[in-house]
Order: structure tokens, then sequence, then C-alpha cells
């Protein structure tokens, strides 16, 4: 920036400056970031170093700070660091940041966590103050509004922190989108003290480990995986050393840290009985997945303690890092014999590193193991894909045709639109030349190798819009007089019935033909209704082509996602008269979340029609959330054919309300009752019509809590906390 914009912008700010105000120490200085923001609505101009201290609110109307380049973005990143040096050591009196809430789209929400930190050198940095998801209380403490599905902005503001430092650092946990436009540091008294307690991981300049939530959980029954992120602004290859230290009764079985497999680590004793693994490896780019470390151990359910980390390279090192365990034992679920139920997008490779994965997976109540076909570099992981299946699991391939063929044929202007100027920039859908043929070729050489029960399809050539050039592509045009249609928009949809009959006919084909199944086959995100990325048609191709909807949500999990996650499984249900509804979800890669949250995610899915589960990510699957998912997998395993053979739950109340979903087939019924804010504390009764004296059961302990009976079909239940109960209703 020029020196006559600062100074322009300096006048502004002491032009706005009352004598009633505290002085903004944060105005016109410039921020620091690790990783650097990485979204390019906000990154125009590059103008991020300054954007949240040159006193510029976003003033859009529909507080949707993403569209506004005054704003930094922050996409996916998981833990996210920015500093600011002040210039001396000073007294704060507050330090406050705007930040973007309300899920006005699903990802686009507040972020899970944030610390304020502090330094009086930029070296060693102390946590003054947080907030929390994981802190009962905090959204009420600090006044941040509930996500409903619309935009607010929030001024999180920590304050009478009477601390004096030079450095103010924050560490923020993001959703699927992070934004903010401002941050302010506060003038506080004089007589403020420097920050106090032992100092904290933080930087944004060096390396550093972390942990993704503040409790990281190991099961002691199965070895189960706990992912960790890494944040460096080292030379790539810069030589790092990172020592763990676990303690008495905790060890580590597998994994890799750094790209150094576990297996290739000694364990060393340490002082008071503990166990130290020392990796060396070297710096990379910053990420949520580093490492994947498989923890087990002797401890009881529920004992707690603490992990050890440090962090050093040639000459500096981070401060030691403490990490809070919690041991569970996982509760074996029955493995369902009509749900499909697995890891979604997770590679075979993976699958083969997870230490004794058929036990796993069957503790766990999974029936399917994921494949990317094209992905399965040798033999030996065939091999063990068919072992599994020899064990009783399904197989779920998943693909991302066309993709393939424009990544494998890169600067062949052929595969694009043919517009009057040149070759366009995307696929053209009246291409059926030779890269596509091959395309046709590849899947049903893959679909022999993987014999799929199900295959799920990943298209996402055009973006939201769709194929955009294919009215100006004279490739196109003629197709166009050719087919006799009247309109663009129902020629994109014959095209796309077309394609898909090429690519899932082969599919299918090659699979029976190699002695396997004829697999389901279903597209990402396709939902009946308006067409996707105006091209795919579930309306069109079910059900004789398309298994049914394979909806996907990008969520961080808090209460309004939870419905919004149900209703979107009961919308396409009642679309599709019972169709397969197969939702995508997230382990955590659109912000993290409590397990408590994913189970009832997962079984608002399977209450509102779900016949099974696939997962848009595998970056953050962790001990926590597969102890979650075991859970549900149990609660759902007595009523899985009231689910896959029944209907849609009508004619059920509560008083006071609470959210009622369930199916009902015959006389039985599963019920899901959820309180997700924790508002109600009165008992809640539950009125549900029924023709027979019938039992109504906990599923979640089994014990029977109460009798409906046609003269009074009613029940009643507590919310002891926010969440959902689940009932299963049975004739006696």
């Amino acid at each position: 920036m020029r020196i006559g914009a600062i100074i322009a912008m300096l006048l502004v700010f002491a032009a706005t400056q009352t004598a009633a105000d505290p002085e903004n120490l944060a105005a016109g200085k410039p921020v620091r970031f690790l990783p650097p923001p990485n979204y390019a609505l906000t990154a125009k101009g590059e103008t991020d170093a300054l954007d949240l201290t040159d006193g510029a609110l976003c003033a859009r109307p529909d507080n949707h700070l993403w569209f506004d380049a005054k704003s930094v973005g922050f996409s996916y990143a998981g833990l996210q660091q920015l500093s600011l040096d002040l210039g001396a050591e000073v007294p704060i009196g507050e330090v406050a940041i705007r930040l973007q809430g309300g899920s006005p789209q699903p990802g686009i929400s507040f972020p899970v966590w944030v610390d304020l930190v502090a330094s009086t050198d930029g070296k060693e940095y102390r946590r003054v103050a947080s907030f929390s998801r994981w802190n009962e209380g905090d959204r009420e403490r600090f006044g941040v509004p509930a996500e409903e599905g619309k935009g607010w902005v929030h001024r999180l503001t920590f304050g009478d922190l009477r601390l004096r430092a030079r450095y103010i650092g924050l560490s923020l946990y993001g959703a699927g989108l992070m934004v903010s436009d401002e941050l302010w540091v506060l003038r506080g008294p004089e007589d403020s003290a420097p920050p106090s307690g032992p100092p904290v991981p933080f930087c944004t300049e060096g390396a550093q480990l972390y942990f993704h939530k503040p409790v990281v959980f190991f099961s002691t029954n199965i070895a189960t995986p706990n992912p960790v992120g890494f944040l460096c602004s080292l030379p790539k290859d810069t030589p790092i050393k990172v020592a763990l230290d676990l303690p008495p009764g905790v060890r580590l079985v597998a994994g890799t840290l750094g790209g150094v497999p576990v297996a290739e680590v000694k364990p060393e004793a340490i002082p008071g009985g503990g166990t130290r693994y020392l990796f060396s490896t070297q710096a990379g780019e910053s990420g949520k997945t580093w490492g994947r470390l498989y923890l087990t151990g002797d401890w009881r359910d529920g004992q707690e303690g603490e992990l050890r980390y440090r962090i050093s390279w040639e000459g500096d090192q981070a401060p030691e890092g403490k990490q809070r365990l919690r041991a569970v034992r996982i509760q074996p679920a029955p493995q369902p014999k009509q749900l499909l139920t697995g890891l979604g997008w997770w590679s075979l490779a993976e699958t083969r590193a997870w230490p004794e994965a058929a036990e796993a997976f069957r503790t766990l109540g999974f029936t399917y193991v994921p494949v990317f076909p094209r992905w399965v570099g040798d033999e030996t992981l065939w091999a063990f894909l068919e072992e599994l299946r020899g064990q009783g699991f399904q197989v779920v391939a998943i693909d991302s045709p066309i993709h393939v063929m424009l990544n494998q044929n890169k600067g062949n202007p052929d595969l694009m639109c043919q517009l009057p100027d040149g070759p366009g920039k995307k696929f053209c859908p009246s291409y059926r030349g030779p890269a596509y043929q091959e395309e046709v070729a590849r899947l049903a050489r893959e679909a022999a190798r993987a014999k799929p029960n199900l295959f799920a399809a990943d298209i996402e050539v055009w973006g939201w819009a769709g194929p955009l050039d294919a009215p100006k592509c004279r490739r196109c045009q003629a197709d166009f007089a050719a087919s006799g249609l009247k309109e663009w928009k129902e020629w994109q949809v014959e095209r796309g019935i077309a394609i898909w009959k090429d690519l899932m006919g082969a599919v299918r084909e090659a699979s029976k033909a190699a002695g396997g199944p004829i697999p389901l086959c279903g597209g990402y995100d396709f939902q009946p209704g308006a067409p996707y990325q105006g091209v795919w048609s579930v309306d069109r191709l079910y059900p004789e082509w398309m298994h049914g909807s394979q909806v996907s949500t990008y969520t961080p999990l808090e209460p309004y996602h939870l419905a919004m996650v149900g209703d979107e499984a009961r919308k396409d249900f009642e679309a599709l008269k019972g169709s397969r509804v197969i939702p995508w979800l997230t382990p955590g890669d659109a912000g993290v979340f409590p397990g408590g949250a994913f189970r009832d995610a997962l079984l608002e899915c399977f209450a509102n029609g779900a016949s099974g589960l696939l997962f848009w990510s595998s970056r953050v699957w962790d001990t926590e959330s597969l102890a979650a998912y075991a859970d549900a997998i149990r609660i759902v395993a007595p009523v899985e054919e009231i689910i896959t053979g029944g209907e849609l739950l009508a004619g059920a109340k509560a008083e006071p309300s609470v959210r009622l979903s369930g199916m009902r087939r015959g006389d039985r019924v599963f019920l899901l009752a959820a309180d997700y804010a924790g508002k109600v504390k009165d008992p809640v009764a539950i009125t549900l019509p029924v023709t027979r004296p019938s039992a109504v059961i906990d599923l979640e302990t089994g014990a029977r809590i109460g009798q409906l009976v046609p003269q009074k079909p009613s029940f009643t239940v507590r919310f002891e906390r926010p969440g959902a109960r689940a009932f299963h209703i049975l004739p006696e």
C-alpha cells in the first residue's frame, strides 16, 4: 500500500475518534495469518493484511460478508491463527472481532471456538480468554445469536482484560467458511498486567501441531484414528522433530505423522511411566490431516489424562502443548442387514492401514467398505477388498466420472465447448469423441474389479449454473437442432440422461459380467426436483437408472443444522415416495462438533427415510465421532425394517412442542423426539395414535418406558440434555 494511502487512512481514524472512545490500538496495523486466507472473493485486491484493521465494515444489508473484498475469508481451514504487533507494550482493555454467522448457507457459520492469546515478546503467548461451543453457556455469555439460516454478523468481544502486551493473537477454528471484516484492540487502564499462565502453542511464523477438539478420545477395545493438524510457515523440507509424550497405559499402535509411519518410531520410556514417540520429519504445507494416529490403552471407560507434545526445528521450537485425553469403550453395534453404513469418502489404502480393520468395522456396525477404484494401485489392495467382501461387507465404489477424463486430457481443446472465438473452458455436453469413449471403458474396467453394491458418482464439472457455454457452442447448436427440442434447458437434461446411461450402463454391465451385483447408481447431491447443475435429473432417471437421492449437507451441526439434515432427507423421501435416500454428511470438515451432535444428525437421517449414509470427507474422522456413529447404529438396528420398508410418520404431537420425526410400518413405529436447543425444561407428553395396546421402548437403553392404548395413546419423556431421544413403539 502506498504511504499516502496509509496516511489518509490514519487521518480517517483520527477524525472519527472521540475523547470518550478508547483508542483502537489495532487501527491501520497489518495482521499476520497462518495459514494465509484462502477465499477468492474476499481476497480481491490483495488487501487481506489490512482489511481487519482499516475501519471499513461491510455494508451489505444481507450481512453476507463473503461477497465483500473488505472482508477476510477462510475456507475449510480448520485452525486459523492471526496476530497483530501493536508496536510496543500497551495496556489493553478489550479485543473484539466481527464474524459472519447465521448459516445463510449451511457451512457458512460462526467459528467453533476462538481463543485470545497475548505476548510481550512475540515468542511466548499465553491464553487470556476463550469462546467455545464446548463451554456450556458461552453463546449466551458472549451474546452470540443462534444459527437459523439467515446471515448475521456478530462482534465477539473479550472485555475487561486489564492486560499489558505488545502482541495479540487469535486462534479460531472455522466452519466450512469463516469470514471477518474488522478487528479491534482497545486501550485499557494503565495499571494493567502482562499475561500470566503457562505458554501455549501459537504462531503465525514457524510450525505448530494441533488437535481438532478440546478432548481427544481413544478407544480401549478397538483401534480408532485421531487426526492431527499442522500449521507451518517454514520453508518446505525444513527438518523438524515432533515429540509425543503419552501417559502410562496409553500407546500408539499405528498411523503416521508428517509422513512418518508409527511403526518406524521406537517408543522410549520417560519418567513417570509414560512413553515418548519421536518423529523426525520435514516441514510441509498447513493442513487438517498432517497425521492420523491410532491410539489405544488399558484405561477404564471415561478415564482422563494428558498427552504432551513439542515441535522443534533448527534454532527454535514451539512451546509444549497439552491435550486432554479420554478413554472410551465403544459398545459394539450390530451390523444392520438392510442399512448401508460406513465411511464414504475413505480410501481402501486407509482401511488397510487401520489395525484389524474388519474387526473394527464390525464393532462399529459398518456394513460396507468404500473404494475409489482408480486409486487402487496394486493387486494386494484388490485382494484385500476381496477378503473384506468375503467377510460379508458390501462394497461402495466412488468415482468422479468426466473429471478423470478432463484431468487425463488437459490441453485437449476438443473436449470443451467450441465457441466462436475458440475453445471454451468447460466440458462440452455434446462431446462423444475418443476421450469420452475411453472414460466409459475406464469405468467399466474399474467396475469389473470393484463389483460394487453401490456406485456413487461425483460429477461437478459445470458449477451450479450448468453448462452456460452450450448455447454458444457450434457442436451443441448442431445437436440441439437435430434433437427437435424447443428449450435449451430441456436439451441439457436430455444430454445428461444420455451421458448417465452411457456411464452407468457400462458400470452395471461390467460388474454383472464379472460375477458381481448390478449396483445401485446415484450421484453426489443429486436430488429430485430441479436437475443438478441443470443437467442431471433424478426425476427422469429414477427408478430405472438412479436409485434415488444423495442429498448433501455441509454444516457444523448446530441445532438448526440437525433439523435441516433430517428435513432434507424427509423432503426427498416424500418426493420419490419411498426411494432410497442416501445422504452425504460431514464427519467434521465443515466445523467440528461434539459426538452427541453427530449421533443426532445420523438419527435424523434414519428417522426421515434414509437407508444409508455417505460422507464427503475423510480428513477429520476421530474416535469420538466413530463412537457416536456406533451408538446411532446400535439405536436403529432394532427398527431397520421400519426404516427401509416403512413410510414417514404422521399424526404424532408433543406438548410442550418438540421436534418429532419417524417412520411407521404397520403397527410398529420408529420415533425420534428432539429438543436440540435445550429449551424444554418440563416433561413432554407425546401423543401417537395406535390401534392396539403398544409398548414404548427407549432404543438407547432398551427399557420399556410406557404403554400406548387406543383410548390414551400418549407417554411422557424428559429431556435431561439438549438432543434427541429415540423410541420403538410396537404392539404387545
